[in-house]
């Protein structure tokens, strides 16, 4: 009984460590975009050097998911997560102290490694321990994070401070979770018993497993992530270039898009248990292809609800492709399979939207609901090869 009790409150604290992560780990990820342009006057170095930045954290942190399955296997959760945490923080703290560009060059090297194998440790936990619902609720604190550095540089940098501190201070925070984890690595096992440890006996990768299904599964996070940037990216350029749309509303509209992606999380996570993975999926893909054929008349007021639709629909997908990684295969392809989602994702960011920009450059925007529509379609019919029509399909 006391077990039971201890267990139960472990395995509470433990997902309030989680979420308390997810929020730490989105809170980076835009402050880039922020800093920059103090950044580079500091560094004396052009605007478009943001991008090397940029491509360096998505690459290492690609890499760092790829590999992250074959390091659960013989690293603990818990570890990994305090690790990783620590190098995270202290590239952070890093930037923050770069007396030169190349120096946060270097740094984003660690710092991509770190966040990609963080990712991947908090999502293959998730998945392994606790409901749809909580994955969802986990992605949303992402949300929350991704909102919260900007404007906790944005709001240092009005007060008069350099944006170094923006990054000093979410180092503090990085560390501190790091730590956190550390002293938790207990628990972590002891809350998650033998479905949680991948380096439990019983957790083997199946050598019969589908590699068709697999791979499958891959490309599908892929095409999602490439929808969710690019739509984020370009969205504002079709509003006012082919929907008509004014300069604010528009603006207005791509942040209520990526509000909607959080809200979504938050509200969807208290249906998702009853819903199950593959009907989230399936039906938040439907929602995508219904936002993109709102878009096609491009019409001001229509593509503001087409956009809060995309953003809406796209919210359970993610989480939803993450949690139902274990109930198509088994725990130790569970965790190869979530480290290749993730690497998967990063690359959807780094090449659709590039692409996708050039062509539309070339062109016209007004692609984008097709390439919304397309890639969605694309999604349902690998979502079927996966999980069959009915979406009972989970032997290896």
């Amino acid at each position: 009984m006391i077990d039971k009790v201890f267990g139960i409150k472990s395995s509470i604290l433990l997902l309030v460590i989680i979420y308390l992560g997810f929020i730490s780990l989105g809170l980076p990820d835009a402050v880039l975009g922020v800093a920059w342009d103090y950044m580079r006057i500091d560094f004396s170095r052009p605007v478009q050097y943001a991008g090397f930045i940029s491509m360096l954290l998505t690459c290492c942190s690609a890499v760092s998911s790829f590999c992250s399955g074959a390091i659960l296997k013989r690293v603990s959760v818990g570890r990994l997560l305090a690790i990783c945490g620590f190098v995270t923080g202290v590239s952070l703290l890093g930037y923050s102290l770069s007396p030169a560009f190349w120096v946060v060059l270097l740094l984003a090297i660690p710092l991509g490694f770190g966040q990609g194998a963080v990712d991947t440790g908090m999502n293959y936990y998730v998945a392994a321990n606790y409901s749809s619902s909580q994955m969802n609720w986990l992605h949303c604190c992402w949300g929350i994070g991704a909102g919260t550095g900007p404007l906790l540089t944005t709001w240092l940098i009005a007060s008069g401070s350099s944006w170094r501190w923006g990054y000093g201070v979410i180092a503090a925070v990085q560390i501190t979770l790091a730590l956190m984890f550390a002293f938790s690595n207990r628990m972590w096992q002891r809350s998650a018993g033998d479905k949680g440890n991948l380096n439990h006996k019983t957790a083997v990768e199946s050598a019969s497993y589908s590699r068709g299904r697999f791979y499958s599964c891959v490309v599908m996070m892929w095409l999602y992530t490439g929808i969710e940037s690019s739509v984020g990216l370009w969205g504002y350029m079709y509003l006012t270039l082919c929907a008509g749309t004014a300069a604010d509303v528009a603006g207005y509209t791509m942040a209520g898009y990526w509000g909607m992606l959080t809200v979504g999380r938050f509200v969807i996570g208290f249906f998702a248990n009853r819903l199950g993975n593959i009907r989230q999926i399936r039906w938040g893909l439907f929602g995508v292809i219904a936002g993109g054929v709102i878009l096609l008349f491009a019409m001001p007021q229509l593509s503001v609800i087409g956009m809060g639709m995309i953003g809406f629909a796209l919210a359970p997908i993610y989480p939803a492709m993450m949690h139902a990684a274990p109930e198509r295969f088994n725990l130790a392809v569970a965790g190869k399979l979530i480290g290749f989602q993730g690497g998967a994702a990063m690359l959807g960011v780094a090449c659709i939207p590039p692409a996708f920009g050039w062509l539309a450059a070339h062109t016209t925007f007004m692609l984008l609901p097709f390439l919304v529509m397309l890639a969605a379609a694309l999604m349902l019919v690998l979502q079927v090869m996966v999980d069959g029509r009915k979406g009972n399909v989970y032997s290896n």
